[in-house]
């Protein structure tokens, strides 16, 4: 039997090591909850990070788009400031030219009224002195008196003739000075409106020339700003250039089908001509015992072999007759839009604006346009392709013989391939690009077969 002191021994004993177990373990079970609680922070840190990358992501993607867009707007007002440079460079050679002109022509009339006036004058004074060296029979002239003071009917008869052809002279004379007085107020006249037309052309010229020191000065600050974008540029310019042999390769391969497809049908026109020609050729034997049956039944087939003999039209030779019609009317072209336009890029090679020993390459003309209008043929012919091109939207290809006219950037298309369409149907609305700051523009190419032309050579 234990006793109370050995229980209480016991029991201290049993305590004493609950309490050690429970010392021993209590630094465990801290840590443990510890590790819990850094895990949880851990976790919401790493989500809270994560949200915050993808929203600094998204700041940083939509600040290089809209990047991307001011660069684009700004190359873009660029290249309409270098073509309002342009036209107001030619608009003030032709005002100056116009004012030479009004110039040289008020001189001509200013020296036309100096020998009128002179001319006036002689006339005038002739007249005059004319006139008081028959004054002393003037009284006598104007009167019956001088008729009938006559000797004799002769001598009457030729007073009269003598006072009309006086009356004449002088009424000749008169029409003589009032027909130079008036030449004399038309020449003034006509110096005026000169004078009128060259100060109008004068005013023209400076305001032109205040709108091209502004345009020049905005370019110069566009300028200056493009230039620290150098890598982004680049990388557009890439593009463009991707976009626009991606073009080029389409175009060659569609002209390159329709070449084919045209040496096919004359293939074959010539083959079925060369077959005509050996039937007819070929001897056709009668028998004497021919039935009037027989007879009968050659004359049709006669007829038939004639009409075999008209050559076949194919449609290449159709639009071929077109051709020469093309080419004499170059320079006569209708410009492929109405209205007003401005012309951003030119064709061929052309120094970068921005990139320094950089050039663009333009096989046509970009013509800018307000938005909703109209592309229109520019001459008679067949729509041959219609298709769409990444950079582009629509393109049409309309046909005029071997020569080729090319529509890109269009929008709601109104014709349809294999029609024929006359000068200035309209084709399509210019597409409003929403890539491109809602811009329209048209991209206008004139071709002899893959031969790449300048259209400003062509249109007026």
């Amino acid at each position: 039997m234990i006793s109370l002191n050995t229980f209480r021994n016991m029991a201290r004993t049993a305590a004493a090591v609950l309490l050690a177990v429970a010392v021993c373990a209590s630094p465990a079970e801290a840590k443990k909850k510890r590790s819990s609680a850094k895990s949880s922070r851990t976790v919401e840190n790493v989500q809270r990070d994560k949200k915050k990358a993808q929203q600094q992501i998204s700041e940083t993607s939509g600040k290089i788009k809209a990047n991307t867009r001011e660069i684009n707007r700004q190359v873009n007002r660029l290249g309409q400031l270098n073509a309002d440079i342009d036209n107001g460079r030619r608009s003030i050679e032709r005002l100056n030219a116009r004012i030479d002109t009004l110039s040289s022509l008020a001189a001509v009339a200013r020296d036309s009224v100096t020998t009128l006036e002179g001319e006036l004058e002689t006339m005038r004074q002739a007249y005059v002195k004319a006139l008081r060296r028959l004054q002393p029979e003037a009284a006598r002239m104007n009167s019956w008196t001088f008729v009938f003071s006559a000797k004799s009917f002769n001598e009457a008869y030729q007073n009269i003739r003598y006072l009309r052809q006086f009356s004449a002279w002088r009424q000749r004379k008169a029409e003589n000075i009032r027909e130079v007085a008036d030449r004399i107020a038309e020449r003034r006249a006509e110096l005026i409106r000169l004078h009128s037309e060259s100060d109008e052309a004068l005013r023209k010229v400076d305001a032109s020339q205040r709108q091209l020191t502004r345009n020049q000065a905005e370019a110069e600050t566009l300028l200056a700003s493009l230039k620290k974008e150098d890598a982004s540029l680049r990388q557009m310019l890439k593009e463009q250039k991707q976009k626009a042999a991606a073009l080029d390769r389409e175009l060659d391969r569609i002209i390159a089908e329709e070449q084919r497809r045209a040496a096919e049908e004359e293939r074959r026109r010539k083959e079925e001509e060369r077959k005509q020609q050996l039937a007819r050729q070929k001897p056709q034997k009668q028998t004497s015992t021919s039935s009037p049956t027989q007879v009968a039944e050659a004359k049709p087939s006669k007829g038939n072999a004639t009409a075999r003999q008209q050559p076949v039209q194919t449609a290449a030779a159709a639009t071929a007759a077109l051709t020469g019609s093309f080419a004499d009317n170059k320079g006569r072209l209708l410009f492929p839009v109405a209205g007003k336009y401005r012309v951003v890029r030119q064709f061929g090679r052309h120094p970068h604006p921005t990139l320094p020993h950089v050039e663009t390459d333009n096989s046509g003309i970009d013509i800018e346009v307000s938005a909703g209008t109209q592309a229109r043929a520019v001459f008679g012919g067949k729509v041959s392709a219609i298709f769409k091109q990444d950079g582009f939207n629509s393109i049409i290809m309309v046909r005029h013989g071997k020569y080729i006219t090319i529509y890109a950037g269009l929008d709601n298309i109104s014709v349809k391939q294999g029609d024929n369409v006359k000068a200035g149907q309209n084709l399509g609305t210019v597409f409003s690009d929403p890539d491109n700051d809602n811009r329209a523009v048209l991209h206008f190419e004139i071709r002899n077969e893959r031969q790449k032309l300048n259209p400003t050579q062509w249109v007026k």
